[in-house]
């Protein structure tokens, strides 16, 4: 699998896009998002648990927009966190396409 994404470059490249847009993301979250909700009672594993990144981001909001703050890093972390999923989905679609007509392309 390895030489397999070494030989192809644009898998390569859209891996190390996938590891970026997944770092900033986390980064975005843990650093503005968590903090704002530990404030207002939140408890730990806040950040650390993928599924609850979503409801977490709707709690911002609404924090964010009760202080009559910007919403600016909610739409920030709203949109790059759907655009690493998709994405994540199209790099994984790209792989499964790749090893299945691996002799035609």
């Amino acid at each position: 699998m390895v030489t397999f994404i070494a030989q192809n470059r644009d898998l390569l490249g859209l891996i190390i896009l996938l590891g970026a847009s997944l770092s900033a993301n986390i980064l975005l979250h843990l650093t503005v998002v968590c903090p704002r909700l530990y404030r207002k009672g939140a408890r730990f594993p806040t950040g650390l648990l993928f599924w609850r990144v979503f409801p977490e981001m709707r709690r911002y909001r609404d924090l964010t927009s009760a202080a009559g703050r910007p919403l600016t890093f909610y739409y920030t972390g709203f949109i790059l966190t759907w655009f690493t999923l998709l994405l994540a989905f199209a790099l994984a679609s790209r792989v499964l396409w790749l090893q299945t007509h691996a002799g035609s392309y």
